[in-house]
């Protein structure tokens, strides 16, 4: 877990290293339709705001694709995964008292960071997600996505005894265990920007996980500009 917390912070070095606490429960920024039966969950990219969703036009996309939504955007800033309650956050301060209030349908957006902290929900609560929608997603630590490249994908790797610290090997072998042997995955659609830093391990997540019509491309980097164009155009479909 340490390695991979190491790599998050390196791979965006404009970020500074200050500690966040990460209180419990979760604060979040809500808009959206009050009392609606869908539920929009954004999960920022490292260091990111919650506000920023609102900032950059996700909300108003949103709230036009998805008129009968709720939509939320969690301050799940990289405390959560430091001390492996993300997922248990998510569940319990806004999965749980959703579908609780009448939620059917949960759709979670995740970019960055927020990417694979979606791909942690999914296999640690399974069943709960109805749709993912990642934009360039981070997807762990380069030693072990090489690992797996070079051994021909996901379907194909032989990671061998993993040690509990690995946190990206453990994740890859449960998406496949979960996504590919048994099928049971949510629907999920994945964006990238064809000059992203991420679209190497974006290539190969889509290759291993996803068909062809889940994922787009298009030009871009890893910035706002970006997103807000494969959102728009992903939310579509």
């Amino acid at each position: 877990m340490i390695r991979l917390i190491l790599t998050i912070l390196a791979f965006c070095p404009s970020c500074a290293l200050i500690p966040r606490p990460a209180p419990a429960p979760l604060a979040v920024l809500e808009a959206g339709k009050s009392g609606g039966n869908e539920l929009v969950v954004f999960l920022p990219g490292r260091w990111s705001q919650a506000s920023e969703f609102e900032r950059e036009g996700f909300f108003r996309m949103a709230a036009e694709r998805w008129p009968q939504s709720r939509l939320v955007a969690p301050d799940l800033h990289i405390g959560y995964y430091r001390n492996q309650t993300l997922a248990k956050r998510l569940h319990q301060d806004i999965i749980l008292p959703a579908r609780e209030s009448g939620v059917e349908t949960f759709r979670f957006v995740g970019i960055s960071m927020g990417g694979i902290g979606a791909l942690i929900y999914d296999v640690e609560y399974p069943g709960q997600i109805d749709e993912l929608i990642l934009l360039s997603p981070y997807l762990g630590e380069q030693r072990a996505l090489r690992e797996i490249e070079i051994s021909g994908g996901a379907s194909h790797w032989q990671p061998g005894p993993i040690a509990e610290s690995d946190y990206t090997r453990r994740l890859w072998l449960r998406l496949r265990e979960k996504w590919l042997r048994r099928a049971e995955r949510p629907r999920v659609l994945l964006g990238c920007g064809l000059d992203d830093r991420l679209a190497a391990s974006n290539r190969l997540f889509s290759s291993g996980f996803l068909n062809p019509e889940e994922t787009l491309w298009q030009a871009g980097a890893h910035d706002w500009a970006t997103w807000r164009t494969l959102f728009g155009d992903l939310s579509a479909r």
